[in-house]
C-alpha cells in the first residue's frame, strides 16, 4: 500500500513525534532539493523527524565500518547501483517489505530484493555550446578529438572508473551494445583509450567541482552529469546536453541490517514512490522517475531532459551495476594506480 498520513494514525497526523528516521544522502543542492521534496513534506505528514547525513561517496564505508554492530547510526541510504549487489554479498542490506509498498507502479529495473529504485541519472556529454558554434560533439570519439589539441579542455569524472571505464571503451569504437560484459581485454582497451588524452585531462570527483569548471570557463567539454548539467542551463549557461552514448544507471534506496529504525525508513520509502512526489522530484532535479505514473505528471519540458524519458534511453548505455558491484574493490585499486602513474 502507498503511504498515506492517515494510514499511519492520529498521532502522525496531528504531527506529534513519532520517531525518526536517518537518511544518509550526497549534499549539496542535489540534497537540497531532496530535502524540499521528500523529507520535509514527509516529516509534516508522518510526524517522523527526519535526521540528514551527507557522506557522499564515504556513505558505502561508513555502513561497512558499522556492520558489525548489532544496531548501526543509519536508517536509510541513497546507495549508487553497485552498492547494491556488493553489499548484498556481505549481508550489509535489510530486505525491502514489499507490501509496503506498491511494487507494481515501479519500474521492472527499479526492484531488487535489498533496494528499491529512487531515481534514474546519467552520465552524458555535456560542452559549451559557445565554444562550438555549429559544430557538435555526436559521440566520445569526437570528444577524445578535441582533447587531442585542447589539452586541459575536457574533463572527466575521476572518483571511481565505474562509467568512466564505458565512455572510454565508447571513444575507442565500441558502440554502446558492445560495451559489456567487461573483462580483462576490454579494461586494458579502456586504459589503452583513456593513456592517449591522460596528461590532457582535467579529473574532477564531485558534482560541485565539475560545476566549477563549466562555470570559470575552465572547460569546454566534461563527462558530467545530465541532470545537473539542465540546472546550469536554467541558471543561464550556455551548454548543450548530448544523449548519444550517455552512460544511464539507477540510484536504490538501502536500508543497513542494522538500522535503528526500519520501519520509519519503508514509510519513507513509500512517500518517495509516490507517483507526485517523484513527479515534483523529477523536476526540481532533472532526475528521472522510477514511478512510470509520473511521466504523465511532468510537462513536455522537463520529460525531454530525463534520462528515464523512452526516447532518450535508447540512445544511452544502460550501466551494468551488477558486474561493478562485483568487482568495485579490485577496479578501484587498478583505477587509483593508474591515476598516479
Amino acid at each position: 500500500m502507498l503511504y498515506t498520513a492517515s494510514a499511519c494514525g492520529d498521532d502522525r497526523n496531528t504531527g506529534e513525534d513519532s520517531g525518526e528516521v536517518v537518511v544518509d544522502s550526497w549534499g549539496g543542492s542535489f540534497q537540497e532539493a531532496q530535502s524540499s521534496v521528500l523529507f520535509s513534506p514527509f516529516a509534516a505528514a508522518s510526524g517522523v523527524e527526519v535526521v540528514e547525513l551527507s557522506d557522499g561517496e564515504n556513505i558505502y564505508a561508513k555502513v561497512a565500518s558499522e556492520s558489525g554492530e548489532e544496531i548501526g547510526s543509519i536508517d536509510l541510504i541513497h546507495g549508487d547501483a553497485s552498492w547494491l549487489t556488493r553489499g548484498a554479498e556481505d549481508g550489509f542490506w535489510a530486505p525491502i517489505d514489499y507490501d509496503r509498498l506498491d511494487e507494481a507502479s515501479l519500474y521492472d529495473d527499479a526492484r531488487s530484493e535489498f533496494g528499491v529504485g529512487i531515481l534514474y541519472w546519467s552520465f552524458n556529454i555535456v560542452y559549451r555550446d559557445d565554444a562550438f558554434g555549429s559544430d557538435r560533439l555526436a559521440d566520445w570519439t569526437d570528444v577524445w578529438d578535441y582533447a587531442l589539441v585542447n589539452p586541459g579542455r575536457v574533463a572527466l569524472w575521476s572518483a571511481r572508473p565505474n562509467y568512466t571505464l564505458e565512455v572510454a571503451l565508447m571513444a575507442a569504437g565500441y558502440q554502446p551494445d558492445d560495451v559489456y560484459p567487461l573483462d580483462d581485454s576490454k579494461i586494458e582497451e579502456a586504459y589503452a583509450s583513456l593513456d592517449r588524452i591522460k596528461d590532457g585531462i582535467r579529473f574532477y570527483e564531485t558534482g560541485a567541482q565539475g560545476e566549477r569548471l563549466f562555470t570559470s570557463g575552465e572547460v569546454d567539454v566534461a563527462m558530467y552529469y545530465g541532470g545537473d548539467a539542465f540546472g546550469l542551463i536554467d541558471r543561464g549557461e550556455d551548454i548543450v546536453v548530448e544523449w548519444n552514448q550517455g552512460v544511464y544507471t539507477r540510484d536504490y534506496w538501502l536500508v543497513p541490517a542494522n538500522a535503528p529504525h526500519y520501519e520509519e525508513a519503508m514509510e519513507l520509502i513509500s512517500f518517495a514512490l509516490e507517483a507526485q512526489q517523484q513527479a515534483e522530484f523529477a523536476t526540481a532535479t532533472g532526475y528521472g522517475p522510477v514511478n512510470p505514473a509520473s511521466s504523465d505528471l511532468v510537462g513536455v519540458g522537463t520529460a525531454s531532459r530525463l534520462p528515464s524519458t523512452p526516447s532518450n534511453k535508447a540512445r544511452q548505455l544502460s550501466y551494468d551495476y551488477l558486474w561493478w558491484g562485483l568487482n568495485d574493490d579490485r577496479m578501484l585499486e587498478q583505477w587509483n594506480a593508474w591515476l598516479r602513474g
